[in-house]
C-alpha cells in the first residue's frame, strides 16, 4: 500500500507540535496557577496584616478603654478606620474574645470564616470556595479572618490558559499550510528525478545528474546510476555476444548448405555418402556450439547461482569422467582420475558438472591419439583443487588470458571448436568464487587448475 511522504510528514510534524505545545501550555498553566496562588496568598496576607495593625489598636481603645459596644460606636469605628475600601475586594471578620463579631464586611458570613486561629485554609462557605487567612493579635484577644473567593483565582488562571491555547488554535492551520508547501518544495527534486527516469527510453542508460538532488536522496541516485551502468555493460556484453554468436553460427550453417548441395548434385554414391558424412559432422559441431551458447546465456554472474547447496566435487568429477570415457577411448587416449580428497563445495551441482565437462572435453579434443589426459582432485582444510592435464599442444603463455574471451581460439588450435569452453569455465568459476590458473602440464601440454577458496569449502 503506497503512502504520501508529504502527508505523512505533515501529520507527524503537526502531531508532534500539537503534543509539545499542549504539554508546554499545561505545564505553564500549572506553574502559573501556583505562582498566582502564591502571589495572591501574599497579597491576602499583606492586606490582613495591614487591616490587623489598624484594627487592633482602635478596638482595644474603643472597647476596652472606653467600654463602648453600641451600634453607633461600631459604625463610627468603621468610618474612622476606612474599612469600606476593603469590602469590594475581600471579605473579612473581626472577632473579639472568640465570640463577638465586632466588624465584618458586607459579603462576610455571620459565622466564623475559619476554625483556625492562625494561617491559611480553604473553606466552603454557602456553597462557594474561599481562601481564608486568620491572624490574631499579640494578646490573643482579637482574631481577624480575611477571605477571597477561589473563583476569582480560577477565572484568572482560566483566562491565562485560554491565552496560551489561542495561538495554537489560530496558528495551527497556518502552520499546516506552511509545512504542506515547505515539504512540497523540498520534494521537487525527487519529483524531477522521477519524471526524468519516467521519460527515459528503455536503452537510455546514462547517469542521472546528482547536483540538484538533496543530500538525503543522493544515495538513491548513486545506486540508480550504478544500476544503469551495470545494465549498460550487460546490454553491451549481450549485444557483442549476440553479434559474435550470429557470426559463429553463420559459418557452420553455410557449410551445411554447401554439403547439402554437393549431396544433391552427387553423381555416385561415394560422393553422396561423403557429403552426408560432412553434413553430420557439421550438425554435430553446430549442436555443440548451440549447447555452449545456451550454457553461456544461462550463466550470468550478475544474477548469481539460483540454487546453491553443498556439492560433493569428487562425485561430480567421477561422473563426468565416466561420461567422457568413450570419447577418450575412441582416440585411444589414456584417461585417468586421481581422487585424493572428498571436498564439499558450496554451489550448483549441474553448473559444476558443466565446468568439469568443458575442461575434460577440451583436453580430449586437443590431445592427439594415443595421448594422455589426467584429472586430479585434492582437498585440504582451506581449499579444494581440481587439476586437469593433457598431452596436447598447450597454450602459449602470451595467449593464456585471451582464451577466456568468447569465441577466441588460440593460434595452436587445430581441432574444430566453438571457442566458448574456457569462457564458460571462467564464468562458472566466478560464480563459485574460484580461481583458474593455466600452466604447462607434466605431459608438456596444458594444465588447468581450479581452486575453490576456504569460504566455499565445508569438511
Amino acid at each position: 500500500m503506497s503512502h504520501s511522504i508529504r502527508r505523512r510528514l505533515m501529520i507527524t510534524t503537526l502531531s508532534a507540535i500539537v503534543l509539545v505545545w499542549i504539554a508546554t501550555a499545561f505545564k505553564t498553566y500549572l506553574d502559573t496557577r501556583n505562582e498566582i496562588n502564591t502571589l495572591m496568598d501574599a497579597q491576602l496576607a499583606q492586606s490582613a496584616r495591614v487591616l490587623m495593625s489598624v484594627v487592633s489598636h482602635e478596638l482595644q481603645e474603643e472597647f476596652y478603654s472606653h467600654g463602648r459596644k453600641d451600634e453607633y460606636a461600631l459604625e463610627e469605628l468603621r468610618s474612622h478606620l476606612g474599612i469600606e475600601k476593603y469590602e469590594h475586594q475581600l471579605a473579612f471578620q473581626v472577632w473579639v474574645g472568640g465570640q463577638d463579631a465586632v466588624i465584618r464586611s458586607s459579603g462576610a458570613p455571620l459565622t466564623p470564616m475559619s476554625a483556625l486561629s492562625y494561617g491559611f485554609s480553604n473553606e466552603n462557605i454557602a456553597g462557594r470556595g474561599w481562601r481564608v487567612i486568620t491572624l490574631t493579635d499579640g494578646k490573643g484577644l482579637i482574631r481577624l479572618h480575611v477571605g477571597e473567593q477561589i473563583e476569582v483565582r480560577d477565572r484568572l488562571t482560566s483566562g491565562l490558559a485560554l491565552q496560551l491555547l489561542v495561538p495554537l488554535l489560530v496558528g495551527l492551520p497556518l502552520l499546516a499550510l506552511l509545512i504542506w508547501f515547505g515539504v512540497g518544495r523540498s520534494l521537487r527534486p525527487l519529483n524531477r528525478l522521477a519524471a526524468d527516469v519516467a521519460r527515459r527510453e528503455p536503452l537510455r542508460l546514462e547517469s542521472v545528474a546528482e547536483n540538484p538532488v538533496p543530500v538525503e536522496v543522493q544515495p538513491l541516485v548513486t545506486a540508480l546510476n550504478g544500476l544503469f551502468e551495470r545494465l549498460r555493460r550487460a546490454f553491451e556484453k549481450e549485444h557483442r555476444f549476440t553479434a559474435d554468436a550470429a557470426h559463429e553460427l553463420r559459418t557452420p550453417l553455410a557449410g551445411l548448405r554447401t554439403q547439402a548441395e554437393v549431396a544433391r548434385r552427387a553423381s555416385d554414391d561415394t560422393q553422396r555418402t561423403k557429403a552426408l558424412d560432412n553434413m553430420i559432422n557439421g550438425v554435430d559441431r553446430t549442436t555443440h556450439l548451440i549447447t555452449q551458447l545456451l550454457t553461456m546465456a544461462r550463466l550470468d554472474p550478475q544474477v548469481g547461482l539460483q540454487a546453491s547447496v553443498p556439492v560433493d566435487l569428487s562425485q561430480v568429477t567421477s561422473t563426468v569422467v565416466a561420461e567422457l570415457a568413450d570419447s577418450a577411448l575412441a582416440k585411444d587416449i589414456e584417461l585417468d582420475l586421481q581422487d585424493l580428497g572428498q571436498g564439499q563445495v558450496q554451489g550448483n551441482p549441474d553448473v559444476l558438472a558443466s565446468l568439469v565437462r568443458n575442461l575434460v572435453d577440451n583436453a580430449i579434443r586437443y590431445t592427439a591419439p594415443c595421448g594422455h589426459v589426467s584429472v586430479t582432485l585434492t582437498s585440504a582444510a582451506d581449499k579444494a583443487t581440481l587439476l586437469v592435464e593433457d598431452s596436447g599442444p598447450g597454450i602459449p603463455e602470451d595467449e593464456r588470458e585471451k582464451v577466456f574471451e568468447r569465441f577466441y581460439r588460440g593460434s595452436e588450435a587445430i581441432t574444430p571448436g566453438s571457442g566458448l569452453g574456457m569462457s564458460i569455465v571462467r564464468r562458472i568459476a566466478d560464480l563459485h568464487n574460484a580461481t583458474i590458473e593455466l600452466d604447462r602440464s607434466r605431459y608438456q601440454g596444458l594444465a588447468v587448475r581450479v581452486t575453490f577458496p576456504v569460504e566455499t569449502v565445508t569438511r
